[in-house]
């Protein structure tokens, strides 16, 4: 798991007037054939199980203020912020009283390959 806070990375600036952040580079060592790209809602007080990925990275760009549960770490993140999200990491989005807007990436995307958390990973440590 890794987080990437938005406000703290330096911005490039390319001779044509434009600003890039460079957000992530990430190395996924194994064949990719196909990603996907989602945008997700969640409503004011969602609550996701706690799952994991076998497979797949999964990387959120939050475009709210969020809560999320990873690893049995509780994360605050804020509008920009990316969430990285390695295989096998277990995660689960907690409640907060507004909704949550965010685009998620799978790659490679593998239908399929989300596991339900057995009931011992779900508490915070």
């Amino acid at each position: 798991m890794r987080v990437v806070h938005c406000a703290d990375v330096v911005p490039g600036h390319r001779p044509d007037g434009r600003v890039v952040l460079p957000l992530l580079d990430l190395p996924v060592n194994v064949p990719v054939n196909q990603t996907a790209i989602l945008f997700v809602e969640h409503p004011a007080n969602f609550t996701e199980g706690k799952h994991h990925h076998q497979s797949l990275h999964e990387i959120f760009y939050f475009l709210d203020a969020a809560d999320y549960w990873v690893n049995g770490t509780l994360l605050h993140l804020q509008p920009g912020d990316l969430l990285v999200l390695e295989p096998n990491d277990v995660h689960g989005a907690v409640p907060v009283p507004h909704k949550v807007r965010l685009i998620v990436f799978h790659v490679p995307k593998v239908p399929g390959d989300k596991v339900d958390a057995p009931a011992g990973k779900l508490a915070a440590t």
